[in-house]
């Protein structure tokens, strides 16, 4: 009896496995998607089990089910509910988070007064004050859609401050993406080498305004194993920013070998990101690389590396390449008033600015979007900035440049805040990838992209967070 007691969970789980196997084995051979169910029913739970005991474990396979999951979903040849499942596993990994007893690092943070984190209070306040817009008189469907994302992006920003406990946990989360991100970066050049695979194809074919998004006059953008070419150039121009300013770091932090498998993925990342035909991510990476020459000007690494890249872009603008079509849509990018497209996204903004003078608090969530029923329906922001003021009003739009001034403002003082060069190193990659990304929202939804929200938000509460850790406390 002693024995039972003590080994009461095993023998549960033995007893358990006992009866489902043969259950398993003949509901199985009664149809084969029965068999598929069964499949996903049991990596399910293994899956929830291992994010309630780790949440450290969930919170990374949560983020790599969200970047890999529209694979799936294109293999299957019909659109899923892909939102539902991620926001069950983030859920569940708050969960295991919320049950694990806190770390000393996370009781420094101060939740209640911290200002970047009253700005999001802030700000979701302001969210259910939008449910009321007496202007959002339509369905408020995108209401409880907004809303859910946001808190789905709150919750993976929390699960990192928490998560973040020192260096050697920053320093993971950096190699997870860099690995994601360069697996992402190969199977894009495998479609553009190759073609797209058959399911691919039939998906793509099936969905009209996918159709749109992929096909272009000069070709296919590439959109690897996430949704779409847009947020796939965004994170590809993220990962060459990571690349590009670890590169710069002396051999004391990265090793030559590390060095050289970050120039690998550095190469594969931005053939994808020409690829991927998006033209905003272009221009995110010498932003990014701006960014750290002005920050850190006196390092000598970091001179050749911009001078290195100012080379390649010239080489590239100006190089006898005439007939390749990533290499023309490259240049567009960076053709100014010249680009027709640029031009038509200018008038419609003078054209709406009427709308958001007199709408403090805008026409409501995803207003704009075609069938919303509003007097946005159908309107092209070409701009999460512009978004924001159509469809949140200037209010909305100063509560989201004063969040992101404030962060901006820690990650810079978080880098001189550092007294260790591996410190400086991660927090000087924190700084160029933010600014990017910030800059990218005027022409581009990223903080909004589902792929693209998970690095920004990461990299929101990592800011935060690294405010609380004294330089005594972090392991390097």
């Amino acid at each position: 009896m002693e024995f039972v007691k003590k080994n009461i969970y095993s023998l549960f789980i033995i007893i358990c496995w006992v009866i489902l196997i043969p259950v398993i084995a003949y509901i199985s051979a009664q149809d084969v998607k029965y068999t598929v169910l069964l499949l996903g029913l049991a990596i399910g739970i293994a899956v929830a089990t291992i994010s309630i005991l780790n949440y450290r474990a969930g919170y990374y396979i949560a983020l790599t089910v969200t970047l890999t999951v529209r694979l799936l979903e294109r293999i299957s040849g019909a659109e899923m509910p892909v939102g539902v499942l991620i926001d069950a596993m983030v859920l569940i990994t708050l969960l295991g988070s919320l049950l694990k007893p806190g770390d000393k690092s996370i009781k420094k943070v101060d939740f209640f007064r911290d200002p970047a984190l009253i700005t999001f209070y802030i700000y979701a306040a302001f969210i259910l004050i939008q449910f009321f817009n007496p202007a959002y008189v339509y369905d408020k469907h995108g209401w409880t859609t907004f809303a859910r994302v946001y808190v789905r992006n709150m919750v993976y920003m929390y699960l990192v401050i928490k998560m973040i406990r020192n260096m050697d946990d920053l320093k993971f989360f950096f190699k997870f993406w860099i690995a994601i991100l360069t697996l992402a970066a190969f199977y894009a050049c495998i479609q553009q080498w190759f073609g797209l695979m058959p399911f691919e194809k039939a998906f793509i074919a099936r969905y009209p305004e996918k159709f749109k998004t992929v096909i272009i006059l000069t070709g296919i953008r590439i959109f690897s194993f996430v949704s779409d070419p847009a947020v796939f150039g965004v994170i590809m121009a993220c990962g060459c920013i990571i690349n590009i300013v670890l590169l710069t770091s002396p051999g004391k932090i990265i090793s030559a070998y590390q060095k050289g498998l970050l120039i690998i993925s550095l190469i594969l990342q931005f053939m994808a990101l020409g690829y991927s035909g998006t033209r905003t991510a272009y221009i995110m990476v010498p932003m990014g690389l701006l960014m750290m020459l002005f920050v850190n000007l006196r390092n000598k690494n970091a001179v050749i590396g911009a001078l290195v890249f100012v080379f390649a872009f010239l080489v590239v603008m100006f190089g006898p390449f005439h007939s390749n079509a990533t290499i023309i849509r490259i240049r567009t990018a960076f053709s100014g008033s010249e680009d027709a497209s640029m031009n038509v996204r200018e008038v419609n903004r003078h054209r709406i600015q009427p709308y958001i003078y007199s709408h403090p608090i805008g026409g409501g969530f995803l207003s704009c979007e075609p069938g919303s029923g509003s007097e946005l329906d159908g309107f092209p922001p070409d701009s999460g900035y512009l978004r924001t003021a159509l469809e949140q009003g200037y209010i909305g739009l100063i509560l989201v440049c004063i969040n992101i001034f404030l962060i901006m403002q820690y990650t810079v003082a978080n880098y001189f805040r550092s007294t260790t060069a591996t410190e400086k190193q991660l927090t000087l990659v924190i700084i160029c990838v933010m600014f990017a990304l910030v800059v990218s929202i005027y022409a581009q939804e990223s903080s909004g992209l589902i792929e693209s929200a998970l690095l920004y938000y990461g990299l929101n509460g990592i800011s935060i967070k690294l405010k609380y850790l004294s330089s005594p406390n972090i392991t390097t």
